[in-house]
């Protein structure tokens, strides 16, 4: 049941794309340990992105999660983080220095990552409630 859906963008190699599935596929299985892990790219070329207003600027690539609302705040910690390297490696997002209003810097490759959490009974695989699918652990929800 756990789906990921990343824009990115376009014109990463086959190999790249192979391996992105592969590392998105780990660290939600690892995370979640529920079957039918999910994993969408959805590409797009420069002229159909804009940042700040700049057509075709600096990528910038958002991953959605539709999962159920199973990991503690330390689990999401570890499960963001290993996703961010997996995206980082693929696109390889270059890091920029951001200087805050209040002088401090921060470092970031601005990868937005979003929660859609879906609890199993409001969940289902074709007739059957997640809640009641025997492929779902029971102590996941």
């Amino acid at each position: 049941m756990p789906l990921v859906i990343i824009d990115i963008p376009s014109g990463l190699t086959k190999s790249a794309k192979e391996q992105l599935h592969k590392d998105l596929f780990e660290s939600m299985h690892h995370a979640y340990q529920m079957p039918d892990c999910r994993v969408y790219l959805h590409e797009w070329p420069g002229e159909q992105t804009s940042f700040d207003g700049v057509i075709g600027g600096a990528f910038r690539p958002v991953c959605r999660f539709i999962v159920p609302p199973a990991l503690t705040d330390e689990s999401r910690r570890k499960f963001v983080s290993s996703v961010s390297s997996a995206v980082n490696r693929a696109c390889n997002l270059r890091t920029e220095v951001v200087n805050l209003p209040g002088g401090a810097e921060v470092s970031t490759q601005w990868l937005l990552q979003f929660f859609f959490e879906v609890p199993l009974e409001l969940a289902a695989l074709d007739g059957l409630m997640a809640s009641e699918n025997p492929m779902v652990p029971k102590d996941k929800h």
